[in-house]
């Protein structure tokens, strides 16, 4: 009987340290997912950035008097739908 009493409170003591690394497992798992939801949000401000950053300085020339077509290596992008976000357009828009 006493055996049986043993065993028994070895596998309670399992299961409950069994519980507490799926708790802990469980909270690292939500922190992961802020986490990334943190890096994703500051990625597309680095983009929208980016796309700003590129407008701004398509309004400067070569010394040969060239323009860079930034537009191509943005994909078109533009960081703002209206046509006058008070950001210079783009050189040959």
């Amino acid at each position: 009987m006493g055996e049986i009493s043993a065993a028994s409170q070895e596998q309670s003591t399992g299961i409950e340290q069994v519980n507490r690394a799926v708790t802990q497992m469980d909270e690292v798992t939500q922190q992961n997912a802020a986490l990334v939801e943190e890096a994703a949000a500051a990625a597309g401000s680095l983009q929208e950035q980016a796309v700003k950053l590129a407008e701004a300085v398509a309004v400067f020339r070569l010394q040969g008097g060239e323009v860079i077509d930034v537009r191509a290596q943005l994909g078109g992008q533009r960081s703002s739908p209206s046509a006058d976000d008070g950001m210079p357009a783009l050189a040959g828009a």
